[in-house]
């Protein structure tokens, strides 16, 4: 099996214990949140200056509170899009003898531990990270037509934010730093996703 296919399994296999646990009496919570998402490294610019810009995202979750230990689970489904800066564009454009764009399109399911340092504060700090899966769509662009590229490769992700309970629901604001494997012919996909969201539901 590959690697990447022992990576959706293991995927399947967390997401299926989080169902589990739900199913034992634990609370899931539901959340939405979206925010920017900034390329680090080469992703956002070779020595060249050929790169990507920063644009949005989006995030959906479902979190468990588990009583009975110190740290919660969380499952992710991210979806974001950065288009070539006007380097790389200059570049390709001529490479191919017209005006070309290039764009990268990452969805992504990953399967994260999360850990709250302080769970009675009214405003409480968390830990997160986790492994997961995204697929990566590099679509290059003409006057005349669009070329794809895409592959599904593993990824990892750490970072940290803060969670503000109110009135039934809860706010969050995280930062995160991810890495996916490289596509061949382009390099790793690192970036930072700045979300901004809300979590319903759990107790």
């Amino acid at each position: 099996m590959s690697r990447s296919g022992r990576a959706a399994r293991a995927v399947v296999i967390a997401s299926c214990a989080a169902a589990s646990v739900a199913a034992q009496g634990v609370h899931p919570q539901f959340g939405l949140g979206g925010g920017l998402m900034a390329p680090v490294g080469d992703y956002h610019a070779t020595a060249s200056g050929q790169g990507f810009n920063t644009a949005w995202h989006g995030l959906a979750l479902l979190a468990f509170k588990l009583p009975a230990l110190p740290v919660g689970f969380r499952i992710d489904a991210t979806y974001g899009a950065n288009s070539a800066n006007d380097r790389l564009k200059d570049t390709l454009s001529a490479a191919l003898g017209q005006p070309t764009d290039e764009k990268t399109k990452l969805a992504g399911v990953s399967v994260n531990v999360t850990y709250p340092a302080a769970r009675s504060a009214p405003v409480r700090p968390y830990a997160i990270g986790g492994v997961g899966l995204y697929h990566t769509t590099i679509s290059t662009s003409t006057s005349a037509s669009t070329a794809d590229r895409a592959a599904t490769k593993l990824a990892w992700n750490l970072g940290g934010g803060l969670a503000f309970a109110l009135r039934g629901v809860t706010l969050f604001f995280e930062a995160r730093y991810v890495n996916v494997a490289a596509v061949s012919g382009f390099p790793r996909t690192t970036f930072l996703p700045f979300t901004t969201g809300i979590r319903f539901g759990g107790r």
